[in-house]
């Protein structure tokens, strides 16, 4: 029997946590990105981590490693609010899943509410969930060590099968990968699963997430309530709007000793950290008809044309919410269409397999995409390991990991998809009506 060798297509946040789960396992992997490098292309802003997400990261990654996550998460900044357009405390009647077991007023993110794993191997308590990253830095951190098994440049065409069943992936520029398991990370627009189950691309649900930041400063930390009590804005803050919604939280990073210069070489599989500034992180999430006044937004944009839109939409908020939007970094706002996989099927594809947005992309109204498919990366990993071991086949492997995802993965789009109803309710201020709710987006 040939050796698992283990390719993977797209370096996300998902295929890297499976090339880190991989490595500690001792199991061969490259990793293909069709980015020239990487920092080429934007990658977001704030990036929440619930406790599963971060169990996932602690099975795939090294103790130094997962430990720096920790110190490179932003201050832990309890409570938050669900407030009006006004600053006035919105009337939004929660489910139960919303409620924080310990406090009342904290705003409770997506692991309350997330399907749970039924392997994990740490304990909760010894779990600080709920970290609030900037997501270059966790996609650097992934990195980290794995760098020579990282190929950029490499833009995914096709794949052919080896006389015993393997697959090999061909690339645009006439390259190709070691035979073995095709693993699909690439993301909602994925090229490997078009090629394999086309027509299978994920729905377009005429919603829009138009987001960016806005460079913290004393002025901005404090917001005034509708007593003229100035209070520190903590934790996550969403303004419920009339059928739209807008999450907000500051983003505050401990600063760390020494500065981010290398005092020695970097080896070659070393990854070196950029430095993140404090700021304040906005998403505006509704309609496309009402966000950006077009019925439907088919690609994703950046610049600074919504920004004379948020204007028009906020000129009634309270001022020192319009400060924050007029405020923002024009280079720093992207806009892009949300999309949802309906109801997300095992592809029992002979060699080729899926994690992550390439089989349940997901509306970030939930705030489950990341968390979902960094536990799809960990249980990959494990399903390979027994491979690996000889106690299954890899077809058997693979179609045991399918099924267990997939079932995980309904029960995200339904959450996120609930999440996407609360926020887009339609609203006569300062009443907010009661919907069925999911998490924050992430």
């Amino acid at each position: 029997m040939s050796a698992l060798h283990v390719t993977i297509i797209g370096a996300g946040l998902g295929g890297l946590c499976l090339a880190q789960g991989l490595r500690r396992a001792g199991i061969s992997f490259d990793v293909y990105e069709r980015d020239d490098a990487p920092a080429a292309r934007f990658q977001g802003y704030r990036l929440r981590i619930d406790a599963d997400g971060l169990d996932a990261l602690t099975q795939c990654l090294p103790g130094a490693q997962v430990e720096r996550i920790r110190e490179r998460a932003a201050v832990t900044r309890t409570g938050g609010r669900f407030v009006t357009p006004q600053l006035h405390d919105a009337d939004v009647v929660l489910p139960p899943s919303w409620h924080n077991a310990h406090t009342d007023n904290e705003i409770v993110v997506q692991r309350r509410c997330a399907p749970r794993s039924t392997a994990r191997r740490t304990s909760p308590e010894s779990i600080p969930g709920d970290l609030s990253l900037h997501r270059q830095t966790l996609r650097e951190i992934l990195l980290d060590g794995i760098l020579d098994r990282v190929h950029f440049g490499k833009s995914f065409s096709r794949t052919t099968t080896t006389d015993d069943g393997r697959r090999i992936a061909h690339f645009d520029d006439g390259t190709c990968s070691a035979p073995g398991l095709v693993v699909a990370a690439d993301g909602s627009h994925s090229r490997v699963r078009e090629y394999v189950l086309p027509g299978m691309a994920p729905r377009d649900t005429g919603n829009v997430c138009c987001y960016g930041l806005t460079p913290l400063s004393t002025a901005l930390l404090v917001l005034m309530d509708a007593h003229g009590e100035a209070t520190v804005m903590e934790g996550s803050t969403v303004v419920f709007a009339n059928g739209f919604a807008v999450v907000i939280e500051a983003m505050l990073f401990r600063r760390q000793p020494g500065g981010s210069a290398p005092s020695t070489p970097i080896a070659a599989d070393r990854m070196p950290l950029s430095s993140v500034s404090d700021y304040l992180y906005w998403a505006f999430i509704g309609p496309s008809k009402t966000l950006l006044g077009s019925p439907c937004a088919n690609a994703e944009s950046s610049g600074p044309a919504p920004l004379a839109r948020i204007e028009t939409l906020t000129e009634t908020w309270h001022p020192h919410l319009r400060s924050l939007f007029a405020h923002a970094v024009p280079d720093t706002i992207r806009t892009m269409p949300v999309r949802s996989t309906t109801s997300p099927l095992p592809w029992q594809v002979d060699g080729v397999t899926g994690l992550g947005d390439a089989v349940h992309t997901m509306s970030p109204a939930g705030g489950l995409g990341a968390n979902t498919a960094l536990r799809d990366a960990a249980q990959l990993t494990e399903h390979l390991q027994a491979v690996a071991k000889g106690h299954h086949t890899l077809p058997q492997a693979i179609a045991a990991y399918e099924r267990d995802m997939c079932e995980r993965a309904r029960e995200a789009v339904r959450l996120a998809d609930a999440g996407a109803a609360l926020l887009n309710a339609r609203r006569h201020p300062p009443q907010a009506a009661a919907t069925p709710a999911a998490d924050t987006i992430q």
